[in-house]
């Protein structure tokens, strides 16, 4: 019985030592005027460097839009994407996160979708940058 408790409990140091990442246990997208706020808690942060935002027009490609660096377990993190206007492809966009350990592996999250309404003025504006790049 003593070695089966030994072995347990071995067994359990061993895999949270070989575990590095985050646990991410909500993630939100919603939209703040003309704006999309990224908001998210985690759980256990072992070995973890940062959050990447990245968005999508379509749901497929991803680029990043921000980053954040881990502050440890049991985290509450926001991120507000203010340049959505930029892409005139749609109103709807596509965020997930990306998550980046210490030693250099990498896991992304679900992706969420998300209405934004910009105004005529807005639309204006962002056809006019656009044409500028």
């Amino acid at each position: 019985m003593k070695r089966v408790l030994v072995s347990l409990i071995l067994a359990g140091v061993l895999a949270s030592v070989a575990w590095a990442g985050v646990e991410v246990l909500s993630l939100s997208v919603y939209p703040l005027g003309d704006h999309a706020r990224v908001e998210w808690r985690t759980g256990q942060e072992i070995d973890f460097q940062k959050f990447v935002v990245e968005r999508s027009p379509d749901g497929t490609n991803f680029f990043p839009v921000g980053q954040i660096s881990a502050r440890g377990s049991f985290s509450e993190y926001s991120f507000t994407d203010e340049s959505p206007l930029d892409d005139e492809r749609g109103r709807s966009f596509f965020y997930r996160l990306k998550t980046l350990n210490n030693d250099g592996t990498f896991g992304y999250t679900e992706i969420i979708e998300v209405s934004l309404n910009f105004s005529a003025v807005q639309q204006t504006w962002g056809s006019i940058k656009a044409m500028f790049r």
